[in-house]
């Protein structure tokens, strides 16, 4: 049978249905219909417009984000908070 990885969450978080914490789900969700029935509310050609200017967002998006990281590598770097070796180093790093 394969293994299944998952994400460890507390017993709490998996466990927790109380109406509290369905709450700002089911706020989400409403948003979301609501946007959803906005943008089914304009014509196809409009929708399309729409479609291509929230792809042209979230590729900025990723590019801005892409550049944050690579700013606080840079940052790492220069303040000596980056490790070069091997993997037998990485493996005898972790074993500390």
């Amino acid at each position: 049978m394969p293994q299944v990885l998952y994400r460890h969450l507390p017993l709490e978080a998996k466990l927790d249905l109380s109406s509290n914490s369905l709450t700002p789900m089911l706020e989400k969700t409403s948003t979301f219909q609501k946007a959803i029935e906005a943008v089914e509310a304009l014509d196809p050609e409009a929708q399309a417009i729409l479609v291509d200017i929230i792809q042209k967002r979230l590729k900025q998006q990723r590019r801005d984000d892409l550049l944050q990281e690579i700013a606080q590598a840079e940052s790492d770097y220069a303040q000596g908070n980056v490790r070069r070796g091997s993997v037998a180093d990485l493996m005898a790093d972790l074993d500390e």
